[in-house]
């Protein structure tokens, strides 16, 4: 009877890891929609208790999953403050924006040369979407459009390993932006760079590419940069310096 109970207990266990990962997901995508809908600002500590509230679910899925985002990068935690978002420095946003000139660049030339048809198609819907949609100031939607677009051009390289890692570079620094410093005219400048490069990817230029893609991404890199508080650029002004990145 006894080896009879334990064996319905360990046919019980795959299911309950099955749930137990379920509910992980859930909790990882509700915190991230949160953080993409600014509810919580950079350097705000994020309370299970709280969470627990908001998200209607138990604290243990809630804890995995902000230590999942501690691993992302996006999340930080601290013995005496426990879990908040964490702030992007001047040094980070360097970093990042290095990191995803290269993808880039990769990603269009990869494009260039296995692409269809098809997939450029859909790239210049991808295009059109994003000029038609202007709002007056930058929008989360203005942001998830813009990734879309280049997301899309990372699934032209038919490379799921790049397209993830650009994914999530994106978002390691768009999720903890600020958008109400975000220049409108940015969005114009930007728009026209997306059409001179589906212009030349056409062409099948890929010097001619790469080179529109480095310099859209130092053009962003360059706005997140200008939109850091007075604050926030003075501490960090000096690093700036010393790098020699002005």
């Amino acid at each position: 009877m006894e080896a009879e109970t334990k064996t319905m207990k360990s046919m019980k266990n795959p299911e309950e890891n099955r749930n137990a990962k379920t509910m992980i997901e859930e909790a990882y995508r509700k915190i991230k929609q949160m953080l993409y809908d600014q509810k919580f600002a950079p350097g705000q500590r994020l309370v299970s208790t709280d969470l627990v509230e908001l998200l209607h679910m138990s604290r243990t899925p809630i804890i995995n999953a902000l230590n999942r985002f501690v691993q992302d990068g996006i999340i930080g935690f601290e013995s005496y403050r426990g879990f908040y978002v964490r702030p992007i420095d001047l040094q980070e946003i360097w970093e990042a924006f290095g990191v995803r000139e290269a993808l880039e660049a990769y990603s269009v030339e990869q494009a260039i040369k296995l692409s269809s048809p098809k997939d450029m198609a859909i790239l210049e819907e991808k295009l059109r979407e994003h000029q038609d949609y202007r709002p007056s100031y930058y929008t989360r939607r203005k942001f998830q459009i813009d990734s879309e677009f280049h997301l899309q051009i990372a699934d032209m390289g038919k490379n799921s390993v790049l397209k993830w890692l650009l994914k999530r570079n994106l978002e390691h620094i768009y999720l903890r932006a600020r958008l109400e410093d975000y220049s409108p005219e940015r969005m114009i400048t930007s728009a026209q760079e997306h059409k001179r490069l589906v212009q030349s990817m056409k062409r099948k230029d890929i010097l001619g590419s790469v080179e529109i893609i480095r310099n859209h991404v130092q053009k962003a890199r360059d706005h997140v940069i200008r939109c850091l508080s007075d604050e926030e650029y003075e501490e960090n002004v000096e690093l700036y310096q010393f790098k020699g990145w002005v």
